[in-house]
């Protein structure tokens, strides 16, 4: 006979050619909730203690005896087709099951979580420069926890709270935005997907500095090259940008290189934003290489009224 084998995680979801098996002669697993027979009509059925071979068996546990049995037999199996992503559902589950029973797992924070995550991403990194699939495939897993584990705790804030559900809306939200012409059948071609990508993000960030999302959080040398490509994006005159940025010196027993170029940098970042607010009180962002000079005119006037102030005072003095 044949053997009906339901989604555990949509137990609701009937395989079309099970469906006139059904009307007849069933034999019903534990598992099977009793909401699932009312809506099959058997208000009379009860799960069984003894496999009956002559009827259909429903199911939704793959591994449950009678389903080893029958498959042993040959019996004819008709099982409910998964969906990409059902393995998630199960994973939002278990973090949730964890998140509430576990002792460790019930105390974190997204504070406490911090250096794991950065962790993650690391040896994430490391899996791809190794060409490992299987390596790459289980640190995807371990950066997936990380998702899971951070939107479980947002579920928890009283404030403002949000779940993994509110987490992957913002992804399609956000993609779907970004890429309609693709999504659409539009077209197929990378640059335009690429322009419509920076006019959309553009548009919803509003930005009012070109480094407005940039974190200064990142490695030097990664906060340093996106520091450079946002201003060559926002065609920053680059050959004005003092040699010190772009440039490291390591010396054994010196200061932190790491921290030394941060400082450098972020304090780059500082002047060229007060360059952008001192243009903004004058009528706009400057948006050109032609802007950025007029803009950092009155620094470089400053720098040489002040070169001009220490040769003065270097030249000796008359009798």
């Amino acid at each position: 006979m044949t053997v009906v084998l339901l989604d555990p995680l949509r137990p609701d979801v009937i395989p079309l050619r099970a469906i006139p098996l059904l009307s007849g002669p069933l034999v019903i697993t534990e598992d099977i909730h009793p909401s699932t027979l009312w809506e099959l009509g058997k208000t009379s059925a009860s799960w069984a203690e003894v496999d009956d071979p002559e009827s259909t068996l429903l199911t939704s546990d793959r591994n449950h005896r009678f389903v080893r049995t029958r498959l042993e037999r040959g019996d004819d199996l008709i099982a409910a087709r998964g969906v990409p992503g059902d393995a998630l559902l199960a994973a939002v589950a278990l973090m949730d099951t964890l998140r509430r029973n576990g002792p460790w797992e019930s105390t974190q924070t997204h504070a406490t979580l911090r250096r794991y995550l950065l962790e993650e991403c690391y040896e994430l990194l490391d899996a791809i420069d190794d060409d490992d699939p299987e390596l790459l495939r289980e640190e995807l897993g371990d950066l997936l926890l990380q998702v899971l584990f951070h939107a479980r705790i947002a579920a928890d804030d009283p404030d403002h709270p949000f779940d993994i559900d509110d987490v992957a809306q913002s992804f399609t939200d956000k993609v779907t935005g970004r890429t309609p012409g693709i999504l659409s059948g539009a077209h197929a071609d990378l640059e335009t997907q690429i322009r419509e990508w920076e006019e959309r993000k553009a548009a919803e960030k509003k930005r009012g500095s070109v480094f407005d999302g940039v974190a200064t959080t990142a490695p030097a040398l990664a906060l340093t090259q996106k520091v450079l490509e946002r201003l060559s994006a926002a065609d920053f005159p680059l050959d004005t940008v003092d040699p010190a940025i772009t440039s490291v010196a390591v010396e054994p027993g010196g200061d932190s290189v790491e921290e030394l170029a941060r400082q450098r940098v972020r304090a780059f970042m500082a002047h060229v934003r007060d360059v952008e607010k001192r243009a903004g009180a004058d009528g706009g962002a400057p948006s050109t290489r032609a802007a950025w000079l007029a803009a950092l005119a009155p620094d470089a006037a400053d720098d040489e009224q002040a070169a001009v102030g220490d040769e003065s005072r270097a030249q000796p003095k008359s009798p």
